[in-house]
């Protein structure tokens, strides 16, 4: 691992971090220079923002910590659990701290990348109540059904039409005196929400012949509007916390790969530190 090499190391974890909302309270030590998570957007190192930079550190400095070993004056030993090549080292707490030792991801909303969200969203239920609140339903059959409540058997309008019953009372003899159970006797009949009857005549056939094949592409486009508004509210919801347990394993796969590609495997030190080394 060249300095160059190490480098971009850095920069590829960094940008993992950062698109899954795990870089606060991070640190990482590597060709002797400190990489810490900044609350300050202004903070830069390279392309990447809230990077704190500094050159000339101690790695010891950061790995080193208590532990229950005592020297000859009985007081617990200090000491530093990181490989002393100092390939790279991380030391950490909050939500990368959860993730690694408790297989925990819960991270702020407002932190976690639009490419995350993206993922979470296609391979978890978490847009399922979204969608229920934004339009009573979660797939599409459950909006043809909708559809058809509205158009057929909305409970808002009768379905009584003088030029089908000559009277109400014939109307009623057909729904077998359900009619007046309902109080539809005081509803506003279905026609006369279209403006002409050819209108409503051409919509309940159209309504009476849909299928979920034929309102599965509005469907699919009414998800994708609801999935844009959802990731922007978390986008902007800068106190808002979530816990999503079912993305665990994928996001510590895509953490071990970035090691594996550059060579590397780690090992933990503290519960809250890891240090790099060379595969085999």
């Amino acid at each position: 691992m060249d300095d160059s090499k190490t480098r971009t190391l850095v920069s590829d974890l960094i940008r993992f971090l950062q698109k899954w909302g795990l870089w606060n309270g991070t640190t990482i030590l590597a060709n002797g220079n400190r990489y810490s998570y900044s609350t300050e957007k202004t903070s830069v190192y390279g392309d990447l923002n809230y990077t704190e930079f500094e050159q000339n550190v101690k790695p010891e400095d950061y790995t080193s910590g208590i532990t229950d070993e005592r020297n000859e004056e009985g007081n617990l030993v200090w000491r530093s659990f990181s490989n002393p090549e100092h390939i790279l080292d991380m030391v950490y707490e909050g939500p990368l701290y959860m993730l690694l030792g408790h297989d925990t991801y819960e991270v702020r909303k407002s932190e976690i990348s639009k490419a995350a969200w993206e993922y979470i969203v296609d391979h978890t239920d978490i847009l399922d109540d979204y969608l229920y609140e934004k339009y009573e339903c979660n797939d599409a059959s459950d909006f043809l059904a909708k559809i058809l409540e509205d158009k057929i058997d909305n409970p808002d309008y009768t379905a009584w039409d003088p030029l089908v019953f000559d009277t109400w009372e014939e109307y009623q003899e057909f729904v077998n005196g359900e009619a007046y159970e309902t109080g539809e006797e005081n509803l506003t009949p279905t026609y006369r929400r279209y403006g002409t009857y050819e209108e409503y005549l051409a919509d309940m056939e159209i309504s009476e012949s849909l299928s979920v094949e034929d309102v599965e592409p509005i469907w699919k486009q009414m998800v994708s509007e609801a999935k844009t508004e959802f990731i922007k509210e978390c986008a902007l919801d800068k106190t808002g916390i979530i816990s999503i347990p079912e993305i665990v394993g994928h996001i510590k796969t895509e953490f071990d790969k970035i090691f594996d590609r550059y060579g590397l495997c780690y090992d933990f030190g503290f519960s809250w530190s890891l240090t790099c080394h060379k595969k085999e």
